[in-house]
């Protein structure tokens, strides 16, 4: 019976200095800005912090061969942080759904982040769609 409280003990203690810095460490880190954007917010401008998130969610039907992609980004300031995600509406056969790109704010200056929603193979066919955010980020 002896070691089995021992064993209690020292779990109720581990845990509860895990805890304890846990919490510290929480007032020290300061929360992370997340900017989200869609198809409204063409042609705006957003102010970011180093280190701030862009999240920018575009409705795509990737059955109609027309994908969004970025044409044109400093990736100095704007940097790609994942993969685009895509998300489907409906199970349905030809659904539509919408795409996500995320960026990060990596330095000072200022990025003028183009999209397009054309096919890939007809780069010189005018696009069904264009998305267009100029992001200032700061320091």
């Amino acid at each position: 019976m002896g070691i089995r409280r021992h064993w209690r003990f020292m779990v109720l203690l581990i845990a509860t200095v895990l805890m304890g810095a846990l919490v510290a460490c929480g007032g020290d880190v300061a929360p992370e800005n997340v900017f989200i954007a869609d198809e409204a917010d063409s042609g705006q401008v957003v102010t970011m912090t180093v280190g701030d998130t862009l999240q920018i969610t575009l409705d795509e039907n990737q059955s109609t061969g027309y994908l969004w992609g970025v044409v044109t980004n400093d990736e100095a300031v704007l940097r790609t942080s994942e993969e685009p995600a895509y998300e489907v509406d409906s199970d349905a056969e030809g659904a539509g759904g919408r795409k996500t790109f995320v960026f990060e704010a990596a330095a000072p200056g200022t990025s003028v982040l183009r999209m397009v929603n054309a096919m890939s193979q007809e780069t010189a066919v005018e696009p069904v769609a264009t998305f267009e955010l100029t992001v200032q980020v700061v320091e």
